[in-house]
């Protein structure tokens, strides 16, 4: 089962430093929040998946949320392709950068461990794969993880017809990912109907897992732009992941 919903997050400042441009719009998260999801291949039921910000922490001085990311298989695929992922981001709370990112894939016979620090007072991220030597990459100022980006995202104002470009530090390298606002559309979800937002990041990498087609997220057309859908096409065809229940947030719904 591909790693869905970190490549959304494959997609997808400071206050302390006036230097840096400013990140946010708007703050539409906040600790507590947990998002679940079904994944579902083929319309079978391929996993779940849950986003949560955990907590606030106090790291060397700065106020950072602590954001966890799981993905595990149902017990049906986990016959043939068993997945336990888990991805955690450490995001600062005035400018909604990372301070670090670890991400833990186990995925069928496949595994990875991958850990980058970053400095973002000197635009550097050290980069550590499994056990190879550390890589130290300049950066570009309030530099998002592929995790982070979607919460980054949630930031900001979103207009039809117009595009997001975020800097993305992603396997030792800097990519400029461009997320397209395409339109606005009412889905149904499980707790009815609700007035979204579509968006398509253009991303020259492949990310977590190994992409063939193109990925649309669904964001609530509102403050908050909660993820309430995904899809993308893999090498064999396509992945969706959809809202199922939340919790330490109010319902989703559009009444008109």
């Amino acid at each position: 089962m591909p790693n869905l919903l970190l490549i959304v997050v494959s997609l997808f400042l400071l206050f302390f430093f006036p230097s840096f441009s400013s990140a946010s719009d708007s703050q539409p998260f906040n600790e507590g929040e947990e998002l679940i999801y079904e994944i579902s291949w083929f319309g079978i039921s391929a996993g779940t998946g849950r986003l949560h910000v955990r907590d606030k922490i106090i790291k060397e001085g700065r106020e950072m949320y602590h954001i966890a990311y799981y993905a595990n298989s149902s017990e049906l695929f986990s016959k043939f392709y068993k997945v336990d992922d888990m991805a955690e981001t450490f995001m600062d709370t005035k400018g909604f950068f990372p301070w670090s990112f670890k991400l833990k894939v186990r995925e069928g016979k496949s595994k990875r461990d991958v850990e980058t620090i970053f400095n973002q007072i000197d635009n550097k991220a050290t980069f550590i794969k499994d056990k190879d030597e550390p890589k130290i990459v300049s950066v570009p100022s309030a530099v998002q993880d592929a995790f982070s980006s979607l919460y980054y995202l949630r930031t900001k104002n979103l207009k039809v017809g117009e595009k997001v470009v975020i800097d993305v530090f992603e396997d030792k390298k800097n990519w400029q990912v461009e997320v397209h606002v395409l339109k606005k559309e009412r889905i149904k979800i499980y707790s009815g109907e609700v007035d979204t937002v579509l968006v398509k990041p253009l991303l020259k990498f492949e990310g977590i897992f190994k992409r063939k087609g193109d990925l649309y997220i669904w964001l609530t057309d509102d403050e908050r732009k909660i993820p309430v859908q995904v899809k993308t096409k893999i090498i064999i065809g396509s992945v969706y992941a959809k809202i199922t229940g939340m919790n330490g947030v109010k319902m989703i719904t559009s009444i008109r």
